[in-house]
């Protein structure tokens, strides 16, 4: 944060205390000012910042807000204000105090790069690569905007740019930088970026790079995961995701349990062990799988999911205890993410458990969806093309309807397996005469029924496609041109679901060609 200025002698001791970073003695200081005049905007403000620097957000808000009130036209007050707004899980109010600081200073570069950062956070990432080019066309060698403008580019599902961008900052840096926190980062994203461009093995060359600097960088040991999983690396893969814990983007899955984290060295004969799901729905479909090898190790098994997913969860081998995430859990004595199995476990390409169907349709919800389907009206193909909004890969996993016009054909009847459909969606829809059900999908127990009524199952990489999967059922994937680590390089197939087949971009981005190959599979099927 940026402390103000001021010529006022019984500030500058606050203030040398602030700029030296002794924060608990600058609040002292501050707050015996304030006794004696409550109405000081500057030690208001300076105390806002004391508090910020010591995790106290809630209450750095208040004075910066109090002496706002004071002095409206403080544009490091607004940023100040923007930045504890973030801290607390509020970014659009962040943005309105950034738009309102930049009317004021609208030529200060960092103001622009905190904007970038509000709306990366709000997923509004054209605006923020917009955001980060305001930055630099005022401070060209602005690193960080530098770095974070790669990061949205890669998002964008731009990484040819993301990758220009990358070689722009390293080139900031000489020859014979030592390692520091802003240049491993920037080693690690170039590698994200040349990920997305499926050049893998230059990818975990990055990473390496940023290791030799930094052994302990924990991004760059996580990005180096999904590189070596999708190179089917799985004994370093699997070690290098655990390296997510350590993450600071990953804290929000992080859970602060007392009782020890089981990785497979333990017995687990007579104990009661906690699985839990840690990111999406698709990833706890995909890994629920290893509940019945937990179960067989001799334990008692609680399984915690997210409340759409239990009663389809129901289904499961080898669950004693189903609880919603967000409700109390009983006693355990170990625990274990489920996407810390594979590890547990030892998983190789070749022993990748995958006994299908794991997960079934409860049959009173089938005969409910039959009835709402009525007969078929040809071949019946589900549908899912658009994932979770609110994932960072978003904007590569899923598709506009429309891009996939070019699958549907006559004779073959499409059903919409997906729960959510975007407004821009809608029109083309009901062009393209898909049936939607949205309204009527209630939790993924119906998405099951749904899916054991199809006769394929279309699905870009969400979580229909694991379930299919899961069920047995046919299942065809677009996949982006990089596509994500489970889906391994190159493969038309997946170990992990046998039933599936996959149809891969081939230009980045280039849902229409793919949409082409599957539209005539689905024809020379149909007949």
């Amino acid at each position: 944060m940026n402390a103000p200025s001021s010529h006022m002698e019984r500030l500058q001791p606050a203030l040398a205390a602030l700029h030296a970073g002794r924060m608990e003695e600058a609040e002292r200081l501050l707050r015996r000012l304030l006794r004696q005049q409550p109405e000081h905007a500057e030690a208001l403000h300076c105390l806002g910042i004391a508090l910020h620097a010591q995790g106290q957000n809630a209450q750095a808000l208040g004075f910066f807000e109090r002496s706002l009130r004071l002095e409206p036209a403080n544009s490091q007050a607004e940023n100040n204000r923007a930045t504890v707004l973030s801290a607390l899980g509020r970014p659009a109010e962040a943005l309105a105090c950034l738009d309102r600081a930049l009317a004021l200073k609208p030529d200060d570069p960092g103001l622009h790069y905190n904007r970038g950062n509000t709306l990366m956070t709000l997923l509004r990432d054209d605006e923020a690569l917009a955001a980060f080019d305001a930055a630099l066309s005022r401070q060209g060698d602005f690193r960080q905007a530098l770095q974070n403008k790669g990061i949205v580019l890669t998002r964008l599902g731009r990484p040819v740019e993301a990758l220009a961008t990358y070689e722009r900052l390293l080139a900031l840096y000489p020859a014979d930088a030592a390692a520091d926190v802003t240049l491993s980062e920037a080693r690690v994203n170039r590698a994200w970026a040349l990920d997305r461009m499926n050049r893998r093995s230059e990818a975990l060359a990055a990473c390496d790079a940023a290791l030799e600097g930094d052994g302990a960088h924990a991004l760059a040991h996580f990005n180096a995961a999904p590189i070596c999983l999708a190179m089917g690396d799985y004994e370093r893969g699997w070690r290098e995701f655990e390296w997510r814990w350590r993450d600071p983007s990953f804290k929000v899955h992080a859970r602060n349990f007392a009782q020890p984290l089981w990785l497979g060295q333990e017995s687990l004969e007579g104990h009661t062990i906690l699985l839990y799901a840690e990111q999406g729905f698709g990833d706890t479909i995909q890994f629920c799988r290893y509940v019945p090898l937990v179960k067989a190790r001799g334990a008692r098994v609680i399984l915690e999911a997210p409340p759409p997913l239990l009663p389809l969860l129901r289904t499961l081998r080898g669950v004693d205890e189903l609880v919603a995430f967000g409700t109390a859990l009983p006693q355990f004595d170990m625990q274990t993410p489920l996407m810390s199995l594979p590890l547990a476990f030892g998983t190789r390409l070749e022993t990748i458990p995958a006994d299908v169907p794991y997960l079934a349709a409860d049959p009173v919800q089938v005969e409910k969806w039959r009835g709402i389907l009525g007969p078929p009206r040809g071949l019946r193909v589900g549908l899912a093309w658009s994932g979770n909004r609110e994932l960072q890969s978003d904007n590569v996993r899923s598709a506009r309807l429309a891009e996939l016009a070019p699958l549907f054909r006559d004779s073959i009847e499409y059903v919409s397996v997906q729960k959510d459909v975007r407004p821009h969606d809608l029109a083309d829809a009901a062009r393209l005469g898909l049936r939607l059900y949205g309204e009527l999908i209630e939790d993924f127990a119906d998405t099951a029924a749904l899916i054991s009524l199809m006769d394929v199952v279309v699905s870009v990489d969400s979580a229909p496609a694991h379930l299919a999967g899961a069920m047995a059922k046919p299942v065809w994937v677009l996949l982006y041109f990089a596509a994500e680590w489970r889906w391994l390089m190159e493969r038309e197939d997946s170990p992990w679901y046998p039933t599936a087949r996959l149809f891969r971009q081939k230009i980045a981005l280039d849902w229409e060609e793919v949409a082409r190959r599957v539209g005539d599979a689905l024809a020379t099927r149909a007949h």
